[in-house]
């Protein structure tokens, strides 16, 4: 009930003090409950009516317990769920990456099939390990490692008068740089 008037707050002091007081009381209560529920397991033993009071906190106790233990399960069924899809999200990407790679490995042969080159770059290799085609003067491959037999040393024959590449006979324009040749 709110009042109006010289008194308002003097009124509102007083409300405050009894809100105050009904909340120490609540804690009072709370620390009372605390102090006996402590006493009861320890054994002490009270009239029937606390005793019955006592076993419904006993019973709920068990309820919570078991609650804690299924949220448990469930947290750790969640974990295992979520690292299940984290596995099956790496598999498909490694999958996919490999999958790349053949179409990428597959695309550069037709290329080099369309221009009339070698999958291989000009005096290069393929490992023969992997396959992975490795560039002229590579003593190890670049994919898995493998020791490269060592290539033969180039013919002694014509250069580009630009950047030094070998070229063969009859070639008008070097293949590396692009200088018109002779």
């Amino acid at each position: 009930m709110a009042f109006f008037g010289p008194h308002n707050a003097e009124i509102n002091q007083i409300n405050a003090q009894i809100k105050n007081e009904n909340g120490k009381i609540s804690g009072y209560q709370y620390t009372l409950g605390v102090m006996v529920l402590r006493k009861l397991d320890e054994g002490m033993v009270l009239d029937d009516e606390i005793m019955e009071l006592y076993g419904n906190i006993k019973a709920s106790r068990e309820a919570i317990e078991g609650y804690n233990t299924k949220l448990a399960e469930i947290q750790q069924l969640i974990a295992e769920e979520e690292a299940a899809k984290q596995a099956e999200k790496e598999r498909r990407a490694a999958e996919a990456a490999t999958l790349r790679a053949a179409r990428a490995a597959e695309l550069a042969a037709k290329a080099g099939g369309l221009f009339g080159r070698n999958s291989a770059p000009a005096g290069g290799a393929s490992c023969p390990n992997c396959g992975n085609v490795v560039a002229a003067g590579m003593l190890f491959c670049n994919k898995c490692g493998t020791k490269l037999p060592e290539a033969p040393a180039p013919a002694a024959g014509k250069v580009c008068p630009n950047c030094g590449n070998s070229v063969e006979e009859g070639m008008a324009f070097c293949n590396k740089c692009g200088t018109k040749l002779g």
